[in-house]
């Protein structure tokens, strides 16, 4: 059966360059927050405040570089564990990627939102949302590839072990008559001695 083609590209093939996008978008975009994120004027946190959401956003200030430097590190294990699970087929380090990226793109957008009102420049801040906008795009397109080609290595899987399922069986069938012949010509070769 010949494999299906998207924008010039199989599955397998789309699959494989989401992971290599995926590490090339987590390098760049290091290098593009780390001079942003790293120089925050981070003042004390006052504990002092009744409100959730002014602690929340001061966390997500103050700790910024740090939750996206931890991520993006993960993010990049996670692409390789993509490129590793295309070479060897397996279905579930595709599906740990696609749950990966859904979630680390969540947490990006929260960070751009608490993060965004402490940016002077408008230019900067237009970049940044055109930057993230940007890559979320090419995930979703890219993760059209992961996702269909792990459909393919779940239906591959699957049929292969009911094939060798029924194999076992009636590999089974055939050895039972095989068995009752001997043991019949035995009883046979009994009677005749007396």
């Amino acid at each position: 059966m010949k494999p299906k083609h998207w924008c010039g590209m199989t599955a397998k093939t789309g699959t494989v360059l989401s992971g290599i996008f995926s590490i090339i978008a987590m390098h760049m975009y290091l290098t593009f927050e780390q001079k942003y994120m790293k120089s925050r004027n981070c003042t004390e946190v006052n504990h002092n405040h009744n409100n959730m959401n002014i602690l929340i956003k001061q966390f997500f200030i103050c700790w910024s570089w740090d939750i996206v430097l931890f991520l993006s590190c993960i993010t990049i294990v996670v692409s390789c564990l993509l490129l590793y699970s295309v070479y060897a087929q397996k279905f579930r380090g595709l599906i740990i990627y696609i749950i990966w990226i859904i979630f680390y793109e969540t947490v990006n957008i929260t960070l751009q939102i608490f993060t965004d009102n402490n940016r002077n420049a408008i230019e900067v801040r237009i970049v940044h949302w055109f930057g993230l906008v940007a890559r979320i795009l090419m995930h979703c397109f890219w993760i059209f590839f992961v996702m269909t080609y792990a459909h393919i290595i779940y239906k591959s899987k699957s049929q292969s072990n009911i094939i060798s399922h029924s194999r076992r069986i009636s590999a089974g069938s055939r050895e039972f008559p095989r068995k009752k012949s001997k043991i019949t010509s035995l009883t046979r070769h009994y009677k005749k001695e007396p």
